[in-house]
């Protein structure tokens, strides 16, 4: 299936998210005009301002409840590709289908919008995450590859409803929303391809809406926690819970996704490895020589503490999509001046 021509315009959904901002923008400075979904058009009118004077021309189309059946139906219409990247990510669902539903049912909600109002669209790539593939039965540290899935997670949710730890609720909407992806292509065989995006904990600088600090998207706010010197050494954890990745590569990793014809049917993890605290901590010190509050971390410990975590291997984006992945300092260094300058810190 041949990837979309250069030009063509893209629907990027939930494009006033985190992620998707910079998709968004990636896409725009590649000269691919993009019609962003927002719930809002106070949100859709930031986004046409901040996108002002790019190569090609950003507008938005309001969608407010992505789990109707429908509310891609307008949306999709004339676009030769689609980046759905619509979806919550945060741990404070009480019930997991809170998170699941709308994970889910937006995913195959354009899928089959797509497919009655636009079937002839070239390929949608959706933002999946490492969410779905870590699997809590495998060893810890292990290796992971696309080869993997999370089945864990959704089997502990049916298990324990509303009693199931934050993690894993949000675990398993992706790992439901990204199989129920795959199984549409198996069951409707559509014209269209598709290609899915997992990323790890994702940092970088922030471009999207945000009014506080309390608004950060979860893994921005993570790092403000420790930026802001609001954690100490003893929190420091002797193993990184997660790997990281940073955010312009996932938004390039979107649009070749779109673009190289070989992506079409594959996973791919976007991934530069573990990071754990200790990494985080060092580099704010490296790149904000000063700073007041903030924990020293042990440049000793550094290869102890990420050769007990597990490895999210993201060699297939680099040798398929291109993606040459942004060094943690580069975007320790990003991410820290725009919240800086977007809340007026004085650190």
């Amino acid at each position: 299936m041949p990837a979309i021509q250069p030009g063509s315009l893209v629907l990027v959904t939930g494009a006033s998210g985190f992620i998707a901002a910079h998709a968004a923008k990636t896409f725009l400075d590649a000269g691919y005009p993009v019609r962003g979904t927002v719930r809002s058009a106070d949100k859709g009118e930031y986004l046409v301002d901040l996108f002002k004077g790019s190569k090609a021309e950003f507008t938005y189309a309001i969608v407010e409840d992505i789990e109707q059946p429908d509310a891609f139906d307008e949306a999709v219409k004339g676009v030769a590709g689609v980046a759905h990247m619509a979806s919550p990510f945060h741990m404070n669902a009480e019930d997991p289908q809170d998170l699941i539903g709308p994970a889910v049912g937006g995913t195959v909600g354009i899928l089959k919008s797509l497919q009655k109002f636009n079937p002839d669209v070239a390929r949608v790539v959706i933002t999946s995450s490492c969410a779905s593939v870590v699997d809590d039965d495998k060893p810890t540290p292990y290796h992971y590859t696309e080869e993997d899935w999370n089945d864990y997670s959704a089997r502990l949710c049916a298990e324990k409803g509303k009693d199931t730890p934050a993690s894993h609720k949000y675990r398993a909407s992706k790992a439901l929303a990204e199989r129920a992806f795959w199984k549409f292509f198996e069951d409707e065989k559509p014209k269209f391809d598709g290609v899915t995006i997992n990323p790890p904990m994702v940092y970088g600088p922030i471009i999207h809406q945000v009014r506080n600090p309390e608004s950060l998207n979860t893994s921005v706010a993570a790092f403000y926690d420790w930026l802001k010197g609001g954690k100490t050494e003893a929190e420091i954890p002797d193993v990184a819970a997660s790997n990281w990745v940073e955010v312009r590569d996932v938004a390039l990793a979107h649009v070749r996704a779109l673009t190289v014809p070989e992506a079409s049917g594959q996973r791919f993890i976007t991934s530069n490895g573990p990071a754990s605290p200790n990494d985080l901590v060092l580099a704010i010190h490296r790149q904000f020589p000063g700073i007041k509050n903030v924990p020293a971390g042990d440049a000793a410990k550094v290869a102890a503490i990420n050769a007990r975590s597990n490895v999210f291997d993201g060699s297939k984006a680099r040798k398929v999509l291109g993606i040459n992945y942004i060094d943690l300092d580069t975007s320790v260094k990003d991410m820290g001046e725009s919240v800086i300058k977007r809340f007026n810190l004085d650190l």
